[in-house]
């Protein structure tokens, strides 16, 4: 039996890694996650002071953390260390990497995840493996062939580092039927959270959503090939036929039963299917079964062009109540070049549709693209004034030209000529004003107060335009007001929802029965209080 130890980077969730734990403990090996910090630490500084710790934006990590997770290794003395992470933490894993080697020269490294998927050219000068792609059963393999001692030069989906360079597998077919794999390991056992110094075992992060929070996937691959997303690689990687899977409904069921027997604060479910809303078969006899048998509010991601109304009127009334859609653009100029061929009208339909439904709606927009022009940019600020005046907007992320992806590529052809990331595999355009007015106007645009033609006018406005800082302090001051700090939840919803919940509550036989009890209670010692003669004493009190 071999004993795998996982490190994730910011980041509790991990639910590629909770699925190759699952099939790893199946087959009878020993299996440890470790949280390096948590998702709540991301963009924080902890080790920017610190010369021998790592501050990389999103990333910043302690002296301290590094030395933890080297006692934390020798503790748990594994047979084979995997780092699973995202571009944005390539500077941070090679650092560790470094640091492992050095403190344990014989134990064998594996990265994986989507960097080292899009780029194992990089990943195979660090780690002794790479794995590129899906890694249920490439894993399996793999740790099997270590434990056996046999070959492990021509494993589908695994880079090997050898002394003359690398030996680079062909990618396996993915599996067609993801019922076969177990549920994904959210057990407490094997787990630990790394932070401040120390690794607690069996404990989440204080501020993580899994508290209370189940995430999950009922599908593999997305429907679309977005160029800015790491999908499109994926579907180089693997081809178009049989990329996009889905589990059953039944399989889905099942694993939701199984939470709310084993996860008794389970109060909201997460589903992180990139796009949810495909087949609508499937849809409509998942609605049916979830409301009926699990009963539970959850959040799925949606399209503009993937949003029948029967699906969702069936999904709303299942529990779905939250919603984050991509729009990225109003320019279909730009939505073009992203590969999301969808009109403009579309997008405002699908928009207008989730409000009348009422499920709670999330914009994803995509901002500082050197490749935009101003009139592209106001495209998208008149689609947005189109919008209802209560949808939310995520903080707008800038356009990140990721190595070997199809932007970057475009961008690179189109002269684009950007700085690379450290320690990111990145390039981002250089800070522009035209860039900070736009994202504030944009960001306005979600608050009714301010009358439309009023935003219009702003937009017009040169000498804004040349302050952008004027329109960021209002908006930031809007955000300050309507939301609860730290979340994408208006104020007066929830209030409402804390509203309903009251009345709800009046309403049932728990709270009627308190009610009775109080009367009850108040009645006895107001008549023991008159009968003392003292209605200036305190009521009388049962001795023990």
């Amino acid at each position: 039996m071999a004993h795998i130890a996982f490190v994730t980077l910011f980041d509790e969730w991990c639910l590629g890694v909770r699925s190759m734990s699952s099939i790893l403990k199946q087959k009878g090996h020993e299996v440890s996650i470790t949280y390096f910090r948590d998702m709540a630490a991301l963009n924080d500084t902890e080790g920017i002071e610190d010369p021998e710790g790592y501050h990389n934006p999103p990333g910043s990590v302690h002296s301290r953390d590094i030395r933890a997770l080297l006692d934390h290794i020798r503790a748990l003395q594994p047979s084979l260390l995997g780092f699973s992470f995202m571009s944005n933490f390539h500077g941070l894993v090679c650092v560790l990497t470094e640091h492992v080697r050095r403190e344990f020269p014989r134990l064998p490294i594996i990265w994986g995840g989507s960097d080292p998927t899009i780029n194992p050219d990089l990943a195979v000068k660090h780690a002794d493996y790479v794995c590129q792609g899906e890694g249920e059963e490439a894993i399996v393999d793999l740790v099997e062939a270590l434990a056996a001692g046999t070959t492990i030069q021509s494993i589908p989906n695994i880079w090997v580092k050898t002394p003359e360079g690398f030996i680079q597998n062909p990618p396996r077919h993915t599996q067609k039927d993801l019922d076969v794999y177990p549920f994904t390991d959210f057990e407490q056992s094997g787990k630990w959270y790394l932070h401040a110094g120390k690794a607690e075992q069996g404990v989440y992060p204080p501020s993580s959503h899994l508290h209370t929070n189940y995430p999950t996937l009922t599908s593999r691959g997305c429907p679309y090939s977005c160029s800015f997303c790491c999908n499109s690689n994926y579907r180089d990687l693997y081809g178009s036929a049989n990329y996009v899977r889905r589990h059953s409904v039944d399989y889905v069921i099942r694993e939701m039963k199984y939470r709310k027997e084993t996860f008794p604060n389970l109060g909201f479910i997460e589903f992180h299917d990139d796009v949810f809303t495909f087949k609508s078969s499937w849809l409509q006899e998942f609605s049916k079964r979830f409301g009926e048998e699990i009963g539970i509010p959850f959040f799925a991601y949606t399209h503009p062009t993937m949003c029948r109304n029967e699906d969702l009127e069936a999904l709303h009334r299942a529990g779905w109540t939250v919603t984050v859609m991509g729009v990225q653009s109003g320019s279909e100029e730009i939505l073009k070049m992203y590969d999301r061929r969808t009109a403009r009208q579309r997008i405002i339909d699908t928009v207008h549709l989730l409000r009348r439904i009422g499920v709670q709606l999330v914009i994803d927009l995509i901002g500082n693209n050197p490749l935009e022009t101003e009139d592209n940019m106001r495209e998208t600020f008149e689609m947005l004034l189109e919008f209802p005046d209560d949808y939310t907007l995520h903080e707008v992320n800038p356009l990140a030209l990721y190595r070997n992806f199809e932007i970057t590529r475009i961008a690179e052809e189109r002269g684009f000529n950007g700085h690379l990331l450290h320690g990111r595999n990145a390039f981002l355009a250089e800070e522009k004003l035209s860039y900070r007015f736009w994202n504030a106007m944009w960001t306005l645009t979600q608050f009714g107060a301010i009358p439309r033609e009023t935003l219009r006018d702003m937009s017009h406005d040169p000498y804004l335009q040349e302050h952008p800082e004027i329109v960021e302090g209002m908006a930031k001051a809007f955000i300050k007001s309507c939301y609860i700090p730290g979340t994408m939840v208006r104020k007066e919803a929830r209030l409402q929802q804390l509203e309903n919940e009251r009345q709800c509550l009046e309403g049932s036989r728990a709270f009627r029965l308190i009610n009775r009890i109080r009367r009850a209670r108040s009645y006895l010692v107001s008549h023991l209080t008159i009968k003392n003669g003292n209605t200036n004493q305190p009521p009388l009190r049962a001795s023990g």
